[in-house]
């Protein structure tokens, strides 16, 4: 009896996936990504789910307002005492001088008052040169008034000096120090303060991490209107960190934070309706939610709102959106929105198909280690589209998407050491790989293990372990495993010869279109007929 020649799944055409293009853009972030743990020809794949439940909001998209006294704010923070005091008409003329927006004389006055003590004027003079205003911009100058005003106990000065030691604006970056003023501040009522406070807390940064104390600070400041605390609170009710877990009391956080304008608990939101999480399913609503944070410029959101948009349903229509979406989170250099904008390049959704352009923003996403994003780009040196074909480069990023965990880039990683194709054929490494994205549920990937198994190619030969690969895969109606375990049905190899059996699954394969299959039906055998065990060569 000849050997028979088993299919094995090989490289899809890109434009074979079209249909499937809608769900690549799906989620998985983030808090963090599940990326890679979904199919791309399943519809999964693509992430961009920001921090909702049991991660800490990043801490360059939590609205921190880094700029300590801004514009238009003197005149509230000052206070006018001791007005017999040397330094009171200096401090005093400097306040009306601010108000008038006469910033060099303002200037001059806070300065002449600092020199003498004056603790609100050092204040004011560090926040002048802070923002620039009446002097040039000197952050270093602006840290050390600041520290000159919260060493006499200015509350306002011991806060922004916290900003600043936590920043390293100024200063050198140091958690400890900005723990130890942003205590001072928070002692006398500072809410800012004792939400910043609260937040090293989450994050463990400066402080012993402590989600009960982050609670308790977050808590005080969240009730009394504070909406950085109220969105942080909500990431511990979503997340049961400090507090019981309580989707419905995050919902409530969330909503008091987003109403004030708060980007990341509108991101958040949107989050929460899609999902479904303390509160019923709504995409529209998710939308609109997701839409008031991209439109303050975050990126998680406006790459959300660009996957919603491509999904279909009720936002059918909508891909010129998506891809503006999609484009403003790129353009900040989000790597999943880098991702997705190359899918609709690649497939001319919501923009006229370009290859190169598709190639760059996969490069982009790479780059960074988006998962996704290297396996897109193999698949370019892989086709050559957009770039040359290039089967190393090609190797080189399936294997860096295949080390993230994606089981397509694994696969295909299997596949090149298979066939020898940029890297030395070696079985075993290929067995490895496809193990790997067997293990994950990757039907293409259960089936060439049965392959290796039934050929006995980087592993010992076990036609029942074959058999087993073959059903995992055919149960995801993989035809190439269908045709494959109809072969093994025929030849009698891992289970008992039953041409019927085989005629079923050739006929399931051939119903899919698999040629092989077709071929193999052609030359089943006729009643009476003598059974050809090799029809599948």
């Amino acid at each position: 009896m000849s050997e028979t020649m088993l299919a094995v799944l090989g490289f899809p055409d890109l434009d074979e996936l079209l249909p499937m293009a809608r769900l690549f853009l799906v989620s998985s972030l983030l808090a963090g990504c599940c990326v890679g743990s979904m199919s791309l020809f399943r519809g999964g794949f693509f992430s961009g789910r920001g921090a909702q439940g049991n991660v800490v909001m990043p801490r360059d998209k939590m609205d921190w307002n880094l700029g300590r006294v801004r514009q238009g704010t003197l005149a509230v923070v000052g206070c006018l005492f001791l007005a017999n005091a040397a330094w009171a008409n200096d401090y005093s003329d400097g306040m009306q001088f601010y108000q008038d927006k006469d910033y060099e004389k303002a200037f001059s006055s806070f300065q002449k008052a600092a020199d003498k003590g004056n603790a609100a004027a050092q204040s004011a003079l560090a926040a002048l040169y802070y923002n620039g205003e009446g002097v040039e911009e000197d952050e270093a100058a602006a840290a050390l008034w600041y520290s000159r005003a919260a060493e006499h106990g200015r509350t306002d000065a011991q806060f922004a000096l916290g900003e600043m030691f936590e920043a390293g604006e100024g200063v050198k970056r140091d958690y400890k120090k900005a723990a130890f003023w942003y205590k001072k501040a928070a002692d006398k009522g500072h809410l800012m303060a004792a939400t910043k406070l609260g937040i090293l807390y989450m994050e463990g940064r400066g402080v012993k991490q402590d989600d009960a104390k982050a609670a308790a600070l977050l808590s005080h400041a969240a009730k009394r209107g504070i909406a950085l605390a109220q969105s942080n609170l909500g990431v511990l009710y979503a997340s049961g960190r400090g507090v019981e877990s309580s989707p419905k009391r995050a919902l409530e956080w969330y909503k008091k934070a987003a109403v004030q304008g708060n980007s990341e608990a509108q991101f958040s939101l949107g989050n929460m309706y899609e999902d479904g999480s303390g509160v019923e399913k709504n995409l529209a609503v998710a939308a609109a939610w997701y839409q008031k944070s991209a439109e303050q410029g975050n990126a998680e959101a406006q790459n959300n709102l660009g996957r919603l948009y491509m999904e279909g349903g009720e936002f059918e229509g909508r891909e010129d959106e998506a891809f503006m979406w999609f484009s403003r989170a790129a353009d900040q250099g989000y790597a999943e929105a880098q991702t997705n904008l190359g899918v609709l390049y690649s497939y001319g959704l919501g923009v006229d198909k370009d290859l190169s352009k598709a190639f760059y923003w996969y490069q982009q996403a790479a780059e960074k280690g988006q998962a996704e994003g290297a396996f897109f780009l193999a698949e370019a040196y892989y086709k050559g589209e957009g770039v040359h074909r290039d089967d190393k480069q090609a190797v080189f990023w399936y294997q860096k998407a295949a080390k993230l965990g994606v089981p397509e880039s694994q696969d295909r990683l299997g596949l090149m050491l298979t066939n020898g194709v940029g890297v030395k054929q070696d079985y075993k490494q290929a067995y490895s790989w496809f193990r790997k994205a067997a293990r994950q549920g990757y039907a293409e990937s259960q089936n060439n293990l049965g392959v290796l198994y039934a050929r006995g190619l980087g592993v010992e030969k076990d036609y029942k372990q074959a058999v087993a690969w073959y059903r995992k895969a055919v149960m995801q109606n993989l035809p190439q495993a269908q045709f494959n375990l109809g072969t093994m049905y025929l030849q009698g190899h891992g289970v008992k010869q039953d041409v019927k059996q085989a005629r079923h699954w050739f006929t399931k394969a051939a119903a899919q279109g698999l040629p092989e299959a077709q071929r193999s039906l052609d030359r089943m055998p006729k009643n009476g007929q003598t059974i050809n065990t090799d029809l599948s060569t």
